[in-house]
């Protein structure tokens, strides 16, 4: 397994789901890890993934490095994010260990990762999740002022025509939704499956104090070093909150997870919210809460959060664009695109409880569909397919 980054603690999506895929993949497989960083892993981090590794490669890469590369090769044509994570000396100490192992299959998270494999003949899976391209594009189309519009127009034609000549070169590609899969728009002859992510329903519903009264009205919750999420929490607070107030309702938020204590552009603003940062047990933040909001519009595959707070019990409000990524939900969720649908939708919410056959559904779909066995069976199955049945020539390997 081949990742641009360690898959412990799991505040990151792509992290999440490498970590989930890697406790399961090793019932079946002898795993060998190999992983950029930018933070040493600390030793409780680097023990949780060894239970599930036969061995662990770590190259710690510096944040200053990768952003003087993407500075220094800007006239380079690969795209932003591949320039950041690819160093010439990393990849030289990579293949010195990958040539030692003998791997039967090879299985990389993100386009970003594949310089790193380039011109090994192996069998090999890439795991896009995400169709990066089409986030570019709304990134440009959101962008505030010239110099982003500017950049993410040319990341968009970067990763396209870099997607255009990689996906050839892999014997399978999964992505996370069928979003991604249609806006991938992959050629005939490439082997493309969905692979989607997972949740584990009763770790969410076994929370032990999951009974405590909710202290605020509505939360947010995710990474919020990532742009999509903070832009989310810029239209709860500009768009949404507004209406709060000028209908004079009373209204508690929480907006929480990594990087939210970054966020505090002006506390004094906005009384009605509090941020908070890394959960040890993010479980904690959504029994909090009485609803769940998802003002996204940017972005693409799946909302683990959604995910999340539906496995909670958690009544949830997001975009079209969000629910777009997980179309088995949406009877479940309330979809609003417009600050007023918002507001309209959590009065609905909090003057009528939901329907325990309603909530039922929801358990179903999720215990059934969209575990993390389940994914992954299917993603074992490409493994060894794709392991099967293709043709090696150890010349050409070595």
């Amino acid at each position: 397994m081949l990742a641009s980054r360690f898959p412990y603690p799991l505040e990151k999506g792509d992290k999440l789901r490498l970590y989930h895929q890697l406790r399961y993949l090793a019932d079946e497989f002898d795993i060998y890890l190999f992983a950029l960083t930018d933070e040493t892993p600390d030793d409780a981090s680097y023990q949780e993934i060894a239970r599930y590794c036969q061995r662990i490669f770590v190259y710690p890469d510096q944040r200053a490095q990768r952003n003087l590369r993407v500075i220094h090769q800007v006239k380079d044509r690969w795209p932003a994010q591949v320039r950041y994570f690819y160093s010439p000396r990393i990849h030289r100490q990579f293949l010195r260990d990958f040539f030692r192992i003998n791997a039967d299959v090879i299985y990389c998270q993100l386009y970003r990762m594949t310089p790193y494999l380039a011109g090994i003949q192996a069998p090999k899976v890439l795991d896009i999740m995400d169709d990066f391209g089409s986030i570019a594009h709304l990134h440009a189309q959101n962008a505030r002022q010239l110099h982003q519009r500017w950049f993410w127009r040319r990341e968009h034609r970067l990763i396209k025509r870099y997607e255009s000549h990689l996906l050839h070169e892999y014997d399978h590609v999964t992505v996370i939704s069928e979003r991604d899969a249609q806006n991938l728009n992959p050629p005939a002859d490439v082997k493309l499956s969905i692979v989607r992510n997972g949740i584990d329903v009763s770790f969410f519903q076994e929370y032990p104090l999951r009974d405590k009264k909710p202290s605020y009205d509505i939360g947010f919750f995710g990474n919020l070093e990532y742009k999509p999420n903070i832009e989310g929490v810029r239209y709860l607070l500009q768009e949404i909150l507004p209406l709060f107030r000028r209908q004079q309702l009373p209204i508690r938020i929480l907006i929480g997870g990594k990087g939210a204590e970054n966020l505090q552009w002006s506390a004094s603003d906005y009384p009605e919210v509090t941020f908070h940062g890394w959960y040890d047990d993010i479980r904690s933040a959504y029994y909090a809460v009485r609803v769940f909001v998802v003002p996204l519009f940017l972005g693409s595959g799946m909302q683990n959060k959604v995910l999340e707070a539906m496995a909670c019990d958690l009544p949830v409000i997001c975009t079209s664009h969000v629910m777009q990524g997980m179309p088995m939900l949406r009877e479940y969720a309330m979809v609003a695109d417009q600050p007023q649908e918002f507001l309209n939708h959590y009065l609905t919410l909090t003057q009528n409880e939901k329907t325990a056959s309603k909530q039922s559904g929801i358990l179903s779909v999720l215990k059934h569909d969209l575990t993390w066995e389940n994914q992954c069976s299917i993603l074992k199955e490409i493994l060894n397919d794709t392991r099967k049945s293709y043709g090696w020539s150890f010349t050409r390997y070595h």
